[in-house]
């Protein structure tokens, strides 16, 4: 099926997802301008999310007018958009493993990748954005 383009937010174009797989996900140089821009504009974060970033954390909780340990709940992994499908994931499996070079479960597994359906990257679920929305994660059962 071919890949429509669809405008979201302040006019990034970005690839909509069909039956094939979603550019960013055999792409890496796709994924990285998609995950970067959202760094940018929708302040994904935090770089390593087992180390304490405080000040992350607390730009957060100020702009959801709430306490830093409500806004660390927020996270990738429970977000309406972060999508752990079988599809989706067969597509990151075959993006990572191109060339046999590494385990891609392991590596799923390990940065608990999904796929972000607003900004079109392979998300972790320990980071969060701006734009966290509740009750997902978009899985199959």
């Amino acid at each position: 099926m071919e890949q429509v383009k669809a405008k979201v937010l302040l006019g990034k174009t970005v690839t909509a997802v069909g039956q094939s797989c979603p550019r960013a996900t055999t792409d890496i140089k796709e994924n990285i301008k998609n995950r970067n821009w959202t760094i940018d504009n929708f302040n994904y974060g935090p770089l390593n999310p087992d180390r304490p970033d405080p000040g992350f954390w607390e730009k957060k909780a100020d702009m959801w007018n709430t306490d830093v340990q409500t806004v660390m709940s927020a996270r990738c992994g429970n977000c309406a958009a972060f999508d752990e499908s079988d599809i989706i994931l067969d597509c990151i499996l075959e993006g990572i493993n191109e060339d046999k070079a590494a385990d891609p479960h392991a590596v799923i597994e390990q940065a608990d990748l999904g796929y972000c359906q607003l900004f079109k990257f392979k998300c972790a679920g320990s980071r969060t954005c701006d734009a966290w929305l509740h009750g997902g994660p978009i899985r199959d059962d």
